[in-house]
């Protein structure tokens, strides 16, 4: 075992501060402001995994053989920050075989709208009220789907007159009483509305009338499912994660979280609880990889670690390729304090991993398709359909001994040692729903809608 660092106790306590203060500020601050200062002050170059292995994804079933016969315009945020970027791709990539063509607008470009217009699909970048209303009314479309867009797509759709479906992809704790007035205005708008958890259904039912609640229906995220790993691709992944890491990790049970360095995530927490069982056990290591999108977290994460006479054995890594951590891992870990449904989770669960999750969006679901193996515990924050900007400030100043710290301390012990008799490589084959089921509900809520409008058209005494 190594030893605690010297100055991490006053790194500690003063990140502990940087947030504390950090979570007094209004949103609208926090990530507009705050973040861009800590991102400027603290930032460092973080490890990253490269892809060392490449595993077959399942192919989509083309349920048409015909040409697409409507036109959906996918409006989006930026396509490279988040989950729901990982999901417009899915829908906007596979579409057409349920005869829908895509075309997806979106706020900027970036590398994923690259990746889309390489597979043939249309992307069009926008940046403001104009340029979102030409992009709409040039564009073919028979309907609108609208993904957590900015505002001012989302003024543009309403105004563009098309049948609208609005996508609820998380609960936004972050929303002020205006932001919500102005959500609910484009769920009045909408034909329907599609939540992908019954949990993220549930806390937007709470903000809207009964008669919108009425038109909100789930559709569960997928991903496409992974051929298991070989011998030579695991060990493959395991020796890239390990020069990452610099550690030699090749006999260690192996805990994988994806996600971005951020408050939801609780990373902080999970690197205090997870320091507790580490030294209980000395063959676990936890590995964090994602983007940094606040600083003063992932640096207080760090002095939290450095705090234990044993920091090495978890590691926190930039941006890398999910593909090459998960065939590498053992255990997906996601202790979050909010969530729609976790992409990340659901692409562990589809490559053969276990999943120890907190009780958030899509969690209950997910653990259901693996029920042998797979746990969730108690969400550190409080009932995940009722969570709370205030509920969750409450919870990261308590980050040493957070509600429920205890049950996840014993999880990760657990989990640890089944681990050894656990099947591997194991198959993901009936413990993750696939890309197709998600695509087809979808295209099938986007084909009533255009429907409902057509005959809400064609009525008598319509003006």
């Amino acid at each position: 075992m190594g030893r605690s660092r010297p100055l991490a106790p006053l790194r500690a306590s003063f990140f502990g501060a940087v947030v504390t203060l950090t979570d007094l500020l209004p949103p609208r601050l926090r990530y507009g402001y705050v973040h861009r200062m800590t991102r400027a002050v603290f930032s460092r170059a973080l490890p990253v995994v490269p892809r060392a292995v490449t595993r077959q994804p399942e192919s989509v079933e083309a349920r048409r053989a015909e040409a697409p016969d409507i036109c959906c315009a996918i409006l989006a945020d930026h396509l490279d920050v988040g989950g729901i970027g990982t999901v417009v791709e899915m829908l906007a990539a596979n579409f057409e075989a349920e005869g829908v063509r895509p075309v997806v607008i979106c706020h900027g470009d970036g590398l994923r709208a690259q990746k889309l217009r390489q597979l043939g699909v249309d992307v069009r970048a926008v940046s403001d009220g104009v340029s979102a209303q030409s992009a709409l009314a040039s564009c073919g479309a028979d309907v609108a789907q609208v993904h957590s867009a900015p505002e001012y797509l989302e003024k543009a759709a309403m105004a563009s007159k098309l049948p609208l479906i609005t996508v609820m992809h998380n609960t936004e704790i972050h929303y002020t009483a205006r932001k919500w007035a102005a959500y609910r205005a484009l769920l009045d708008h909408s034909i329907a509305g599609v939540a992908v958890s019954e949990t993220v259904r549930e806390y937007h039912a709470r903000h809207v009338s009964p008669t919108t609640a009425q038109r909100m229906s789930v559709v569960p995220n997928g991903t496409p499912a992974l051929s298991p790993p070989t011998t030579q691709e695991r060990n493959a992944a395991r020796a890239a994660v390990s020069k990452a890491a610099g550690s030699d990790l090749s006999t260690a049970v192996l805990f994988i979280c994806l996600a971005r360095y951020d408050s939801q995530k609780n990373v902080a927490g999970t690197t205090t609880t997870f320091t507790r069982a580490a030294s209980r056990r000395d063959d676990i290591h936890l590995i964090f990889a994602g983007d940094p999108s606040d600083w003063a977290e992932l640096r207080r994460a760090q002095a939290l670690r450095d705090l234990t006479a044993g920091p090495h054995r978890i590691h926190y890594l930039g941006n890398s390729d999910a593909q090459t951590l998960l065939t590498a891992g053992d255990v997906f870990v996601l202790n979050s304090f909010f969530e729609g449904w976790p992409v990340a989770a659901t692409e562990a669960l589809a490559a053969g991993l276990p999943l120890v999750i907190s009780e958030v969006g899509g969690a209950k679901e997910l653990v259901a398709r693996d029920p042998e193996f797979s746990v969730m515990v108690a969400n550190p924050a409080g009932d995940a359909a009722g969570i709370s900007d205030r509920a969750v400030r409450l919870a990261r100043r308590r980050i040493r001994n957070q509600s429920g710290a205890d049950v996840l301390e014993a999880a990760l012990l657990s989990i640890a040692a089944r681990t050894k008799s656990m099947p591997h490589p194991r198959s993901s084959s009936g413990a993750a729903a696939g890309i197709s089921a998600m695509v087809h509900a979808h295209a099938q809520v986007l084909r009533d809608a255009v429907q409902t409008q057509a005959s809400e058209s064609s009525s008598p005494g319509l003006p």
